[in-house]
């Protein structure tokens, strides 16, 4: 009886205080918490997830991360029985605050207000029930609006630890495009570390700011931020080239298959020769990722990861590429803390755009699929670019135009300069190099250049005796100079406006356009030779359909290379002390030669690209005529406002005077004036150039705030003047060509142009 009175004791003292036992026994079999050392542990009890916050906490700064999506930094407070979790401005090192959701009038925002669940004074933490803040708190993360959690179809799964980090591990079941999806999200809390200091934001290199959701567009120069990069410190500061104490490491994927491995992790270590230059030797790692008890941990701000392709074996996901980076950044100091590499199924895109870019210059790219050489040295190359962004460098574009023609061509250079500055631009492979040129196989693929030195340079070098980030801009500015001679050292931010053939994408650039132009195009030609040849052992003809259409959008972008220098600039961007221009208008003959050169390419029907030997095999109607849909799009953006608004803009400043009418005349009768050239596509051509050409003119006044789209709100007087002429001069045209003696259809088809464009002056004589 004794014994069991005893019992009944224990059981007694256990149901009053079974909450606090439960921790305890909760830390007795957590091996993990020992590495924590953070304040904030966590376990589940009831499918409830109960944290104990440190009194440490309160009021100091951390890191509130969901992986994969964002991050914000928030605070912990106790405020009498409850703990608040608030996300607040950051107070970046310079002085200044950050805006909360892009929006400088929002100061603060409770995420979380929770009734303290036990105050363990003698030990100086509280508990809390922390369930609903990572199933059901409406939280944007990113750029993204909040999700809609199905709480009965989620929960928390298990709480983990790493150094300074505590990891939630939940499965959620969201909406997701009228339909439900459930997928395990991480979340962490991650101690922030001690601030370090911060290098000044330059809008004349191309690093990002602190904050990686700031919308950032050409026109922004501001010079208060930080640029987002790593904490590099050397180990010899009186060292020229010394390791760092602490290098960046990345970690493979485990899912990565072994033969793929050297190849991404020498697309990694391509930028180490860019470290050397600013004074670190083995400043990046790439180590395979550790197996703890639990398995892998590969969602956690300790540990950057190269992800292999997620989709790779669904069916669906084999033609899509997009590989890209996520980085959790200090937003007080601008440091990197940690970097995912996503690689996208990254084959089907890559090899394609290899294909038909390079398959006359590399035998391997005349067979199908690729050897697995040439694949490997592909993802090598996009390995590169996205270890830029990891690194904190932005797409870009970074002194194409400045490389000259005939290098381009030469072994000896690409071997030191490569095609192009920057492994960060969209310029692809050389497709410009002949076949008699002789360029090695390897020296035809992008990696990482010049430029992308300078910026680690400029970026990461150390510079002794400065006490503040200020001091550091004579220095760097110093660096920044040698854009004034070596104009290959630029860079411009692409908007939505492509300003000149520096700031052209997917192609090949050089000084001279045109002539690379000409010369990607015998090699395109080639190209469509050789689909067959490829096509011959599949089971049908989607390659063959599929390579075609990627065939006809690099002839697009190539156009648009030429396009882009009517009403274009050479650009560098420049502080105050800098003389000279930072927009220098293209050359008029340059810019009438582009002209030239696109009537004669894109109006008249390039009919080796539009009816190459194999098209009856993937065509069986003139529906999909992408040709005929991307000769419309260079017609329209000929005469895009924003176009002509640049040329305008050349005229008023004296250099170009008469530009604008010389190549907006040339349009008409190019296109109207010879009936030998009269096919179908000519015919469509010109009613859609007569679509345009009637909505020049507006119908009613203009306001102050005008439109400046193709709905003819964004011409002024003088331009709209010159369309009135020319819509006279077509006119006349017409009207001649009517009385030759020619088919019936074509006669109709004048006639209708004809009413078309009577309408458009009968219409325009009283304005």
């Amino acid at each position: 009886m004794k014994g069991i009175e005893v019992h009944i004791g224990l059981l007694k003292i256990y149901m009053k205080h079974r909450f606090l036992f439960s921790c305890i026994v909760w830390l007795a079999v957590c091996p993990l918490w020992g590495q924590a050392n953070f304040g904030i542990k966590g376990h589940l009890e009831n499918e409830r997830l109960l944290l104990e916050l440190d009194s440490a906490l309160w009021d100091v700064p951390v890191l509130f991360v969901r992986h994969g999506k964002g991050q914000h930094q928030v605070v912990w407070s106790r405020e009498g029985n409850h703990v608040l979790l608030t996300l607040d401005r950051v107070r970046s090192a310079l002085g200044f605050y950050l805006p909360i959701y892009d929006n400088y009038a929002i100061e603060s925002h409770i995420l979380g207000r929770f009734p303290i669940l036990k105050d363990l004074s003698y030990r100086g933490s509280v508990f809390i029930d922390a369930t609903e803040l990572f199933l059901q708190t409406p939280i944007k993360w990113g750029l993204e609006d909040p999700e809609t959690v199905l709480i009965e179809q989620s929960y928390i799964t298990d709480v983990s630890y790493l150094d300074k980090e505590t990891i939630i591990r939940t499965k959620r079941t969201t909406t997701y495009r009228n339909s439900r999806r459930t997928k395990e999200v991480y979340f962490s809390f991650f101690a922030l570390p001690n601030p370090m200091v911060p290098r000044l934001f330059d809008h004349r290199m191309a690093f990002t700011y602190e904050d990686q959701y700031d919308i950032i567009n050409e026109q922004v120069k501001t010079e208060i931020g930080s640029i987002a990069r790593w904490r590099l410190e050397k180990k010899d500061k009186g060292a020229v080239i010394t390791d760092p104490i602490k290098p960046i490491v990345l970690y493979l994927d485990p899912k990565t298959p072994d033969k793929w491995k050297p190849y991404i992790k020498a697309g990694v270590l391509e930028w180490l020769p860019a470290f050397e230059r600013a004074g670190f030797s083995n400043a990046i790692e790439v180590r395979e990722l550790p197996r703890g008890k639990g398995g892998y941990i590969e969602n956690s701000v300790n540990y950057s990861m190269i992800r292999w392709a997620k989709y790779v074996d669904v069916r669906g996901s084999q033609i899509r590429g997009g590989s890209s980076v996520r980085k959790i950044v200090d937003e007080r100091t601008g440091e990197i803390l940690k970097g995912d590499i996503l690689l996208a199924n990254p084959f089907p895109s890559l090899t394609d755009d290899y294909i038909v870019r390079c398959a006359p210059l590399d035998s391997r790219a005349q067979q199908y699929p690729l050897p697995d050489d040439l694949k490997g040295e592909l993802l090598q190359y996009v390995t590169a670019h996205e270890m830029g962004h990891i690194l904190g460098i932005r797409d870009a574009n970074f002194g194409e135009f400045a490389y000259p023609l005939e290098r381009i061509r030469d072994a000896e250079w690409l071997e030191t300069m490569g095609h192009t500055p920057s492994v960060m631009s969209y310029c692809r492979h050389n497709h410009v190099a002949q076949p008699e040129d002789g360029i090695p196989a390897d020296l035809l693929i992008q990696k990482v250049g010049p430029m992308d030195a300078f910026q680690i340079q400029w970026g990461y070098g150390q510079i002794a005796g400065v006490e503040s980030p200020e001091d550091e801009r004579p220095y760097l500015d110093t660096l920044v100079d040698q854009q004034d001679s070596l104009p290959w050292l630029r860079y411009n931010l692409g908007t939505f406006e492509t300003l000149g053939p520096g700031s052209a994408n997917e192609v090949v650039g050089s000084d001279d356009p045109i002539k690379s132009t000409v010369l990607g195009q015998k090699n395109l030609q080639r190209v469509l030779e050789l689909l067959p040849i490829l096509n011959k052992n599949q089971r049908d003809d989607e390659l063959l359909e599929r390579l075609y259409d990627r065939s006809l959008e690099l002839w697009y972008h190539q156009m648009l290379h030429v396009l882009s220098m009517i009403g274009g600039y050479k650009i560098q961007y420049k502080i105050g002390t800098q003389n000279g221009l930072v927009y220098e208008p293209i050359s008029m003959e340059d810019q009438i030669q582009a002209m030239d050169f696109l009537l004669q390419n894109v109006l008249d029907t390039p009919d080796w690209l539009s009816h190459p030997s194999f098209l009856s095999r993937i065509r069986y109607t003139t529906n999909a005529d992408k040709l005929f849909e991307y000769r419309v799009k260079l017609l329209t953006d000929m005469v895009n406002p924003l176009r002509i608004k640049r040329l305008e803009q050349m005229e008023l400043s004296g250099s170009h005077s008469g530009l604008t009418q010389q190549l907006v005349l040339t349009l008409g009768p190019r296109l109207f004036g010879d009936l030998k050239d009269m096919d179908e596509g000519k015919r469509d051509l010109q009613m859609t150039y007569l679509s345009l050409l009637s909505k020049v003119f507006p119908t009613y006044n203009l306001n102050a705030s005008g439109n400046l789209g193709i709905d003819g709100y964004g011409y002024g007087s003088y331009v709209r003047s010159i369309f009135y002429v020319q819509a006279q001069g077509i006119q006349k045209l017409l009207k001649k060509d009517i009385g030759k003696k020619i088919d019936p259809v074509d006669k109709a088809h004048l006639e209708l142009c004809l009413m078309k464009v009577n309408g458009i002056l009968r219409a325009n004589r009283g304005n």
